[in-house]
């Protein structure tokens, strides 16, 4: 699609006169969750004082001095940068000119959603998020990750990138976003590098679900509980498919928690969403044609514009160097999944139970109950600023487990202290530095010690024929009077229950007090290796959590169902093979739930019963132009409110806290879920479905939908309400239990947020994201590799010099530095 850049120019002067009227705030809070990505960096070069920040080539090469030395600095034809240096220094530099050259924006925006100061540049619709941010105290977690690693050598590195980012914020125009809101970004710091590491990791690891199970277990049967959140879901899928010695441990389950789903409701938004996702596998040259390993991943993200992920290369040059390619978060120096000449790598997320809740008693307001003794809560007051409008005072409370946070509810006042193994100082950015320059799978097992958070299924592989999967990161025991205990429950503060030992939040920890590296689940040199958010292993041990964190088993099971398949056949797999699986979009959960469907035509009418039929013949299949698809997805969609609605509604508890649609899949035709408490009647299975299948078809009716591509539309929105900075509409194939995965969720659309696979040999690497390298409607980086990426095809990641300079940085002194300001 070819667009008019004077058609561009006018829809850019139409958001500034929106702005200006005041229509453009609603979008920035979206734009700004977790993982949303979201930079608009700038339209067009001068005009007003609004800077370019155009990713990909420039008119010309132009020259910055660096005061670690020389480095270059040249665009693919994707507008990728590929950042070349003599020395690690100034190779970060230059990475953090050129990310903020091309992300200014989104990177200040993550600072300010992290650091709780997000309001001040977007208004009052940011104070809740603001709140919860700073009662969290994310701040504090990366100022004591930068303690940990100020003195590393790893310091230096960021220091290097943070002077970067401030020499290019210094002495070039600004991102548009900046004049258009009417504030300048505060100087970028290695603690705000630190707090976009603990974006990322909150973002996959931190939940509050032990306060769903709490209120679970204080509005449900025990029975019921067990029976729809069981320790582990009936597949025979998990990740390692060998046994694993894992550990057992006592519950503690709580029925006194009934008042507290205000309070889980109040933070479930800013809570990890359940099985978030991502697919990766290894294969050894076992089973390869080239007789070298094969390296898949696609890690599932919010879909934005521009897309989250940034691609670089970096080379450094000479003895000690290294030369690697792949995919990092702007403000993030290191390349997070990508490979070297050597190595490659990706993660996807374990779903670990990595955050304790507590209770305590209350003597006052200042005080709290720990262990027997009344101590006083430590207390900041902080004020949140407000753009266009009042600040807002609040109080930020802690205890010795972290963060106090506290809601009103009908009832009164409830609160929990949170602890959270990323509130502490964290080395995982040394580990992922340690993956850039990693020759052998066991050199990235060495340095992932040092991954301390969050917890990732971590697969590798090297040019010598090795592979690697390891469950990354820090496991806490728990312990209620010197004896373990499960971590799935909230836990008696003022009791001294839950304890975590070798843990400081807020400073440094030891750590002895967690699982043994040792005995984290890993293998080397499997034949291959598969993860997709399932659980890890049978019997894992109590510290990889239970199923309601894990990911339904349906992609899981569909990426082995593959991988043992070809096998079998004895057909080498090869890079197409790789390809085929990572567009595969055959479903299990159809696969699962149609022959029920089937069998319960009886109980519908005549309308519903003729497109039933449709998912007769179809071979499961969610591809665009399919209407059983159709039928299917929506029907998936209808199923369990037609089991869970009556039962959970009549205790107060709202979808939300359903249990996974394979928990329902699974369920007898006559559990007592199916039966409608509100009838006088026993209803079945057969009566469940049928209900499900008619509200889903007159969803289709009523909105139009006549195949799986009307519904299931890609339609990517700029923050900014103007049609021509949106990406192209189109219709996709795939959902959210397909390998190739894509959902619709109202207004917000996730799926592979970037796709690689990694190769060593004749035939070079693949990847591609969603959208283009660069926020600038302007650029032809916009959203180039979108069809590509939609159509399930890739772009080269080739290890090749693109041709000429873009950007030079000369060496100089350090006191020259600001020179040219």
């Amino acid at each position: 699609m070819s667009r008019n850049p004077m058609q561009v120019a006018a829809a850019v002067v139409a958001a500034v006169l929106l702005v200006v009227a005041g229509v453009l705030g609603g979008s920035y809070l979206s734009l700004a969750a977790p993982f949303s990505g979201g930079a608009w960096t700038g339209v067009a070069d001068g005009g007003d004082g609004v800077g370019s920040s155009v990713s990909g080539a420039l008119n010309g090469e132009t020259t910055v001095e660096n005061p670690h030395g020389e480095a270059t600095v040249a665009y693919d034809e994707a507008g990728v940068p590929h950042i070349e240096a003599e020395n690690e220094a100034a190779l970060y530099y230059a990475i953090g000119y050129v990310q903020a050259r091309d992300r200014l924006w989104e990177m200040d925006l993550q600072r300010r959603l992290m650091g709780g100061t997000l309001a001040a540049a977007v208004g009052e619709q940011a104070v809740e998020s603001d709140r919860f941010h700073r009662e969290m105290d994310f701040q504090g977690a990366a100022e004591a990750s930068w303690q940990a690693l100020e003195d590393t050598e790893y310091g230096p590195l960021v220091e290097a990138y943070t002077a970067g980012v401030n020499r290019y914020v210094e002495t070039e125009p600004l991102p548009v976003e900046f004049r258009l809101n009417d504030y300048e970004p505060e100087p970028w710091t290695p603690e705000a590098t630190l707090l976009i590491d603990k974006q990322i990791s909150w973002s996959l690891s931190g939940d509050f679900r032990d306060l769903e199970r709490g209120v679970l277990d204080s509005t449900l049967a025990a029975e019921q509980v067990d029976q729809l959140y069981p320790d582990q879901l009936d597949h025979d899928s998990p990740v390692l498919r060998t046994e694993w010695n894992g550990s057992s441990a006592n519950a503690t389950a709580r029925s006194d928690l009934a008042d507290y789903d205000a309070l889980y409701e109040s933070l479930r938004d800013f809570q990890r969403e359940p099985g978030i996702g991502s697919n990766n596998w290894v294969v050894s040259g076992n089973q390869t044609a080239s007789g070298q390993p094969l390296l898949a991943n696609d890690p599932h993200l919010t879909l934005t514009v521009p897309p989250v992920w940034y691609e670089m290369r970096l080379t450094l040059t000479g003895e000690d160097g290294y030369d690697v390619r792949g995919v990092t978060f702007p403000g993030v120096p290191s390349v997070i999944i990508g490979q070297n000449r050597n190595v490659a790598w990706g993660v996807t997320n374990v779903g670990a139970d990595v955050t304790d809740l507590y209770t305590y008693d209350t003597p006052s307001n200042d005080t709290y109950v720990y262990d027997g003794e009344e101590r006083a809560f430590e207390t900041e007051r902080q004020t949140i600023a407000v753009k266009d409008g009042e600040d807002v005072d609040i109080t930020v409370r802690k205890t010795v487990h972290g963060p106090y946070l506290e809601r009103e509810t009908p009832n009164g006042s409830v609160a929990v202290a949170v602890a959270w193994t990323g509130l502490t100082g964290t080395k995982e950015a040394i580990a992922i530095r340690g993956f850039n320059a990693a020759e052998t799978v066991e050199d990235v097992e060495e340095a992932a010690r040092d991954f301390d958070s969050p917890t990732q299924n971590l697969v590798a592989a090297d040019s010598e024929g090795g592979t690697l999967f390891r469950a990354t990161g820090k496991y806490p025991y728990r312990y209620i009077d010197g004896e373990r205990v499960r971590g799935d429950r909230v836990f008696d503060g003022s009791a001294g229950e839950g304890e975590w030992r070798g843990f400081t939040p807020f400073g440094q920890s030891t750590w002895e007090g967690f699982v043994p590296y040792e005995q984290v689940p890993h293998v080397l040199n499997a034949d291959y290796v598969a993860t997709a958010n399932q659980r890890t292993a049978d019997e894992p041990g109590f510290y990889l959590s239970e199923s309601s964190r894990y990911a339904d088993p349906y992609r899981g099971a569909r990426i082995y169902e593959l991988l043992d398949e070809r096998a079998a056949s004895g057909e080498p797999m090869d890079r197409a093979f790789m390809q085929t699986m990572q567009r595969d979009v055959y479903s299990k959960a159809a696969e699962g739930f149609v022959p029920g469907v089937l069998a319960s035509r009886e109980a519908m009418d005549e309308d519903t019963r003729d497109w039933a039929d449709l998912l007769e013949s179809w071979d499961y299949n969610m591809t665009a132009d399919s209407e059983a698809a159709l039928a299917f997805a929506l029907f998936r969609q209808e199923v369990r409110n037609a089991t869970f609605h009556d039962e959970f509604a009549a205790e107060g508890l709202d979808e939300g806290y359903y249990p996974h649609l394979y928990v329902t899949q699974t369920l007898p035709a006559d559990s007592e879920w199916f039966d409608d408490v509100r009838t006088t009647e026993r209803e079945t299975r057969a009566d469940a479905y049928a209900t499900a299948m008619k509200r889903a078809k007159a969803r289709a009716d009523e909105n139009g939908w006549e195949t799986y591509g009307d519904y299931n539309q890609l339609d990517l929105d700029h923050p900014f309400p103007v049609g021509y900075l949106d990406y192209p509409e189109r219709a996709m194939d795939g959902s959210p239990f397909t390998v190739s995965n894509f959902r619709v969720e109202g207004s917000m659309q996730a799926g592979s947020s970037w796709r690689m696979i990694s190769t060593f040999g004749d035939q070079p690497s693949l990847g591609v994201i969603p959208g283009g390298q660069s926020g600038n409607p302007f650029s032809p980086h916009y959203h180039d590799q979108l069809d590509t990426w939609a159509e399930g095809e890739y772009k080269p990641m080739a290890f090749d010099s693109p041709g000429d300079v873009d950007i030079r940085f000369t060496a100089a002194d350090a006191d020259s530095e600001d020179s040219d300001e």
